[in-house]
């Protein structure tokens, strides 16, 4: 049964398939999440709502718990880039560079070839709790989510890969973000997968997905009728920021600039890209850190 906000991985059995696999995700409700958080308006929404799409099909990947996978994009246009993140257990986060594009919010209608400009660079990055595992950077001109995933997938890891991704807006919210990826298995066969290519091209998928169908009637639609669910995991905005995060960022600050904050009785704000949180600290607990900084001296 499928559930929304979910991240599927699926598989046909064997031997019947074709092997095949497809991922499909729905993030709609986190991407609205984060829009509201962020106060952006309907255009930056669906520019961040594709990407959470796109780093959600990535973490798909994923295998252990600690594991992260991150999204770096940079355009030339208007929209400047975004950054987003997604864990193992489906933890979505993101911002976008700019939040409120005045001259394109105004049209419902706006297309994000508009905003993206002529050449952008998507930079994929996997990495746990220790360490940065591997680092991709993939040209894209002019940027399009749904081709620079497909290119990730074709170019930097040798599999077979169709990618669509759609995401709308209604009353100048977002409605729906969707993303599907189609991938040929390692001993699957050309002669198999090029034909299911067409349904991507023929735009049956991007209307399937603009129908909010599930992933058992797309695998229908794709000849694919003995497809079985291997996994399921819910994907939610759910940002790491923490206020013990922000005091221990703040106790990194030297003796003399945590002495002038408390003499000025200033109270440090820091606000969380990723989520719009704004966390405050409190003149005490200043005091503390500076206590304990002048303890260790």
């Amino acid at each position: 049964m499928y559930t929304p906000g979910e991240i599927q991985p699926c598989a046909p059995p064997v031997p019947k398939s074709k092997n095949i696999s497809l991922t499909y995700v729905d993030v709609t409700e986190a991407a609205k999440k984060l829009e509201q958080k962020h106060l952006s308006g309907p255009t930056a929404g669906r520019f961040l709502g594709e990407a959470l799409a796109s780093v959600a099909l990535l973490s798909a990947d994923l295998g252990n718990k600690d594991e992260r996978i991150s999204l770096q994009v940079r355009v030339t246009g208007p929209i400047g880039g975004c950054v987003t993140d997604a864990s193992r257990e489906g933890n979505l986060r993101g911002y976008s560079q700019i939040k409120i594009l005045n001259d394109f919010d105004s049209k419902e209608s706006t297309e994000l070839k508009e905003i993206v400009g002529e050449a952008g660079e998507l930079t994929v990055i996997h990495s746990n709790s220790r360490t940065m595992l591997d680092s991709q950077q993939i040209r894209c001109d002019p940027f399009n989510f749904k081709y620079a995933i497909a290119r990730y997938y074709n170019d930097r890891k040798s599999v077979p890969t169709a990618v669509e991704i759609v995401v709308k807006s209604l009353d100048f919210k977002l409605d729906k973000a969707f993303a599907i990826k189609m991938s040929r298995t390692s001993d699957g066969k050309s002669e198999d997968f090029v034909p299911l290519l067409e349904r991507f091209n023929d735009h049956t998928i991007e209307k399937a997905l603009a129908q909010g169908v599930d992933i058992k009637t797309i695998a229908k639609s794709l000849g694919l009728d003995d497809i079985q669910i291997i996994e399921s995991r819910p994907l939610t905005a759910n940002c790491t920021c923490s206020h013990e995060k922000v005091v221990n960022s703040v106790s990194c600050l030297p003796i003399e600039d945590l002495t002038e904050i408390i003499e000025k009785r200033e109270e440090p704000e820091v606000t969380c890209h990723f989520c719009s949180t704004t966390y405050k600290v409190k003149t005490e607990e200043v005091v503390a850190l500076l206590r304990k900084k002048q303890e260790k001296k």
